[in-house]
């Protein structure tokens, strides 16, 4: 049970430990916070946290669509702190950079120590050393100490890797090591990280990401980026020659596709056509298809003659807009029917002539006899329907886009280093024993992946047993 001096003595303890840090040094304190763990954990939380945020809200549509679904209150609130285009704000890029510098420097201070731990490793084994690791055997053979240590030597270096030894006070020892720089992988993963938020940073800050409608024989150079609040105009203009959609029997797209062309000074610099996935890519910017639609009102095409089959012209109807025929009166264009009483696809004309009343009639595509029919001056055939596509592209630079590739190529091998690899450490110590023998003494550490430490050991062993042995019977003491 703690007494009310335990209690005391914890107060006076944490006080303690509070004045003594308040004592030091402003420059310590601020190295001490920036390579601390709990700023590291505090910032991954806070940044899984806004990009589940970023995730469940989505970024830079107009702002009628976030008025549909979100209260005044909430919106003026959201668009505050912006949230609506949150991977741009100032708060979002300072969580990346406050990361950013905390595994920096907390790289920074424990690098020093692996690089010693590799440049000066413990080339001897004592006994406390001995007892700590969690391979070790000892024996005792006969023999002289030199003549032993060269039967070691070569074993390891047969079976292991070359040893290195040290001699002190009538003592051998033998080191050999594998996956020296396996304990660097870690680093290599913290500075794939670290180039990886740089170039997303580099991202945020320097690049865009827009959506353009291009009608077909148009050109755009002028986009819209991060909601409209920011206007991007590029170097060049990027014209849709054509835009084209293949469907399958049902009438869903099977593919669809632009034929885009670059135009820089008044000339076409690159031609290309892009589908969904394959993108035309100029000085750094990118084109995707993305979408598609209809630039207006589909226009009906209506061939115009005579009764005795004297063609006149052609019409262009765009929905109920009128058309005059002179002699004759005005026509319009009111409803469309892909496939009218099971006949196909048929227009609705209403026509107007001076003095009487309009009327209605229905003509199929591709049925001008039908029409002869009403005994009228005119006879129209309907020809089917005709729309000005556009294409929708998706326009995005990404100046950061190779860093972004170069951390990731970082953080990958630094993980494939840091799981696979291994740093397995074999001493050997040949010492003098009672009765004129040499003490032997053996033992062995991995930093990862212990049971094949364990196999390798155990084949150590038993070769240089054997050596040893073997030389013994050739070469008695």
């Amino acid at each position: 049970m703690e007494t009310a001096s335990d209690v005391r003595a914890e107060r006076i303890s944490a006080s303690g430990a509070i004045e003594r840090e308040q004592t030091k040094p402003v420059a310590i304190r601020i190295w001490n916070f920036l390579i601390s763990k709990k700023l590291a954990i505090w910032n991954l939380i806070l940044l899984a946290v806004t990009s589940i945020l970023g995730t469940v809200i989505q970024q830079n549509q107009p702002p009628e669509k976030y008025r549909q679904v979100y209260e005044d209150w909430a919106y003026n609130l959201m668009d505050r702190i912006n949230l609506f285009d949150m991977y741009h704000s100032w708060w979002f890029l300072l969580l990346l950079c406050l990361f950013t510098l905390n595994l920096t420097c907390c790289t920074m201070d424990r690098l020093p120590r692996a690089i010693r731990t590799v440049r000066k490793p413990k080339l001897t084994l004592d006994d406390a050393m001995e007892k700590s690791l969690p391979q070790s055997e000892r024996w005792q053979i006969k023999g002289d100490i030199p003549r032993r240590a060269e039967v070691c030597k070569a074993a390891i270096a047969r079976l292991f890797a070359a040893p290195k030894v040290t001699e002190a006070d009538g003592v051998v020892h033998l080191y050999a090591e594998k996956g020296v720089y396996s304990g660097f992988g870690a680093y290599a993963t913290h500075a794939g990280i670290v180039i990886v938020f740089i170039g997303a940073i580099i991202g945020n800050v320097f690049g865009f990401k827009s959506y353009v409608n291009i009608p077909d024989g148009k050109e755009a150079s002028h986009l819209d980026a991060r909601g409209g609040e920011e206007h991007v105009n590029l170097p060049f203009s990027v014209r849709n020659n054509r835009f084209w959609v293949e469907t399958y029997p049902s009438g869903q797209p099977k593919k669809y596709a632009s034929d885009l062309s670059v135009i820089e000074n008044s000339r076409e610099v690159l031609r290309k056509t892009i589908t969904v996935n394959d993108p035309l890519v100029y000085k750094g910017v990118w084109f995707y298809q993305s979408s598609y639609g209809q630039e207006g009102g589909a226009t009906a095409q209506v061939a115009v003659s005579r009764q005795d089959g004297t063609p006149l012209g052609s019409l262009s109807l765009r929905p109920n807009e009128p058309v005059r025929i002179d002699g004759y009166g005005v026509v319009r264009g009111v409803n469309y029917e892909q496939d009218f009483q099971g006949n196909g696809p048929a227009l609705q004309l209403v026509i107007e002539k001076p003095g009487r009343p309009a009327s209605n009639l229905w003509i199929l595509q591709g049925r001008s006899d039908l029409d002869h029919r009403r005994k009228d001056s005119l006879v129209f055939s309907f020809g089917g329907l005709t729309a000005k596509m556009y294409t929708g592209l998706q326009v995005a630079k990404d100046p950061g886009v190779n860093v972004v590739w170069l951390g990731c190529l970082l953080l990958t091998a630094g993980m494939m280093i840091s799981f696979f690899v291994s740093h397995r450490r074999v001493w050997i110590r040949l010492s003098p024993g009672p009765h004129g023998k040499v003490e032997v003494a053996a033992a062995g550490s991995a930093n990862r992946n212990r049971p094949a430490l364990e196999k390798t050991f155990a084949s150590i062993l038993a070769e240089v047993r054997n050596d040893l042995t073997k030389t013994e019977k050739e070469n008695p003491a």
